[in-house]
């Protein structure tokens, strides 16, 4: 076959592929690293290879594969962002073309291209693609393990080079990420069931091999087994985790995942119709693509709740396309015709969806570390008297002032918790509001919620916001406020249950002796928030008759006897202003992450707690 003839029989496949290269490469020299990649590139910094192993991977909790090939690579070619990324796209690439190969080989040509067309264009991979971590290689090396793995189990097919890229694959799993390694043993634990009887020893031996090529990693597996999980800041994941991580691989688009029933019910009741043998081990292919991705699933999910919390979305980029290949590898072969506009049709509509409703090149294509820098630049360029604090690492953003692509002056505050506390916060801010009209806030959005209030009550007419992919800046001022309250005590007064309008005088609520409860506010989550991002701010300015007193601001969701959130500021954490013995309390919650449609009517509550009376 010459070469017309063989793009002419695979110009599907060469279209998706170009696609899904130039979804990746698209404004090639713009993409920016993540949080997680400048961390990566920073633990790059050692003079020997024992040195990187323990600094630079033991006390990371992945694999050492990823930042042994970083550690090299970027003393070759350098670290410009491209050049870093650049491999890790062109893995991405090849998993396209690794996910069509299995598709073909293990149910038909057209499931091929259909896995290859998702693979090519959905968000979930694509941004992957993107991004030098562990991700979009162990997805590469699970595809590639797969294909070799099927063709021993499934085909019986010994030639050398499968002999050789099963255990190799196998052990660059193991080497890349755990939840690799994971997917992998599955495949050879499984494959002790489905291999030859004549073969058995011979699979047995390739399994071991594979074990020994990784045998040099075990002492650093066991020293990250003992860090415990990602328990400082993920959290156990929620019996929605796999509804929703459904959703998310189908880029939170009804119109795809109605594209992708409509898909699945054609092709699976028309097309051309397999012998009844052949029928048979093709069902057995796929059915075990299912029990792969649910296995791996519920051993995350499980050692997430009973262990240490593990499992989130992007550790099972591994396991994905095997769940693509369970869903839509019963479909029967289409003609060509067909195939075109199955094809034409998914890519079409996901590229537009991860385009316009994702903004996926708008959203993604912004990093924190250098654009909050260059936003506190603007502000200081606009208004020369404006501070400005940055919760931001700092690490991370000096990187980009050492590649010259940043300019940071040197009153910049950089700040992080819990070193830098409220208290520390409030006086700064009593301070700076003396002798500056204008304050800058630069985070990323890990910032404490109660911060940003803080700095609206010195500040708080909005001049501008600007937000971003996990990050945001603020341009603060005195003036009037931006933000209208819920309901302010001195002007929504019925708003507050025990309320006594007789101890409202000279514009305040007075506590009287022995007095341990005062008004508070209460309503209903469903009638207070309107979006799942909504964050609410309670503040309360007190005046203390005895510079001993602990009161303390309560905030707290309740639903019916059961508490889903209880927190409180007391004073004696607090700044009191020494002229007046006053002090502001401060509490704020996130809705986005509590989980309260779980519970009837839950109800938040806030109020002040005498407790000394």
């Amino acid at each position: 076959m010459g070469i017309t003839g063989f793009i002419r029989q695979h110009i599907l496949l060469i279209g998706i592929l170009l696609l899904a290269t130039v979804l990746r490469c698209y404004n090639l020299f713009s993409i920016p690293f993540t949080h997680d990649e400048l961390s990566g590139l920073l633990r790059l910094r050692f003079d020997s290879f024992s040195e990187l192993i323990a600094k630079g991977v033991k006390v990371d909790g992945h694999p050492a594969f990823v930042q042994v090939f970083l550690y090299y690579w970027t003393k070759v070619f350098g670290t410009a962002e491209w050049v870093v990324k650049l491999p890790f796209i062109l893995s991405g690439i090849g998993g396209v073309y690794l996910g069509y190969k299995i598709g073909r080989r293990w149910s038909n040509v057209t499931v091929g291209l259909i896995v290859a067309a998702i693979l090519a264009t959905s968000q979930y991979p694509v941004m992957y693609s993107q991004i030098a971590r562990p991700y979009t290689t162990g997805f590469f090396f699970a595809l590639l393990f797969a294909y070799h793995w099927g063709e021993i189990v499934f085909f019986r097919n010994y030639k050398t080079k499968h002999l050789i890229w099963f255990p190799v694959a196998g052990a660059l799993c193991a080497y890349d990420h755990h939840f690799c390694m994971l997917t992998a043993g599955l495949f050879g634990l499984f494959g002790l069931i489905y291999v030859a009887r004549d073969f058995f020893w011979k699979y047995l031996l390739l399994c071991l091999t594979a074990l020994a090529l990784y045998a040099p990693h075990i002492t650093i597996l066991l020293s990250q087994l003992g860090q415990g999980g990602l328990s400082g800041w993920l959290g156990k994941p929620e019996p929605s985790f796999l509804p929703n991580y459904l959703f998310y691989i189908f880029q939170f688009s009804i119109p795809a995942v109605m594209l992708y029933l409509l898909i699945i019910l054609l092709t699976r009741f028309s097309g051309n119709t397999h012998p009844v043998q052949q029928a048979e081990k093709r069902s057995k292919h796929i059915l075990f693509t299912g029990i792969l991705f649910i296995a791996t699933y519920f051993i995350g999910y499980s050692y997430s709740i009973r262990i240490a919390p593990v499992l989130q979305t992007s550790v099972l980029i591994f396991s994905y396309p095997f769940l693509l290949l369970f869903l839509f590898g019963w479909a029967k072969e289409q003609s060509p015709t067909r195939n075109l506009l199955l094809v034409s049709a998914i890519v079409i509509l996901n590229s537009s969806v991860l385009i316009f409703q994702r903004q996926h090149y708008t959203v993604f294509y912004y990093t924190p570390f250098n654009q909050l820098v260059l936003d506190a630049n603007e502000a200081r360029k606009s208004h020369p008297n404006s501070f400005t604090l940055i919760f931001s690492d700092e690490p991370k953003t000096r990187f980009y002032e050492e590649k010259g692509e940043l300019v940071i002056p040197d009153d910049y505050l950089f700040i992080t918790v819990p070193e830098f506390t409220e208290k520390k916060l409030d006086s700064l801010l009593n301070e700076q509001s003396k002798t500056g009209n204008y304050f800058c806030l630069a985070a990323t959005a890990t910032l404490p919620a109660e911060f940003r209030a803080m700095v609206l009550e010195k500040y708080p007419h909005i001049v501008w916001q600007r937000n971003y992919f996990s990050a945001s800046t603020l341009l603060v001022s005195k003036g009037e406020p931006s933000e209208k309250p819920i309901a302010d005590i001195a002007k929504n007064q019925h708003l507050f249950n025990g309320y006594n309008p007789g101890k409202w005088y000279n514009n305040s609520y007075h506590f009287v002796q022995n007095e341990e409860w005062g008004p508070g506010y209460s309503k209903l989550l469903d009638e207070l928030v309107k979006r799942k991002s909504d964050v609410v701010d309670v503040a309360v300015k007190l005046k203390l008759s005895d510079l001993t007193q602990d009161p303390l601001l309560v905030l707290n969701v309740q639903s019916g006897d059961s508490t889903l959130l209880y927190r409180d500021t007391r004073v004696s954490k607090q700044r009191v202003n020494p002229e007046d013995s006053t002090v502001t309390l401060v509490q704020s919650i996130k809705f986005i992450d509590l989980h309260y449609r779980n519970f009837d009517r839950p109800t938040l509550n806030t109020f002040v707690w005498n407790r000394d009376k």
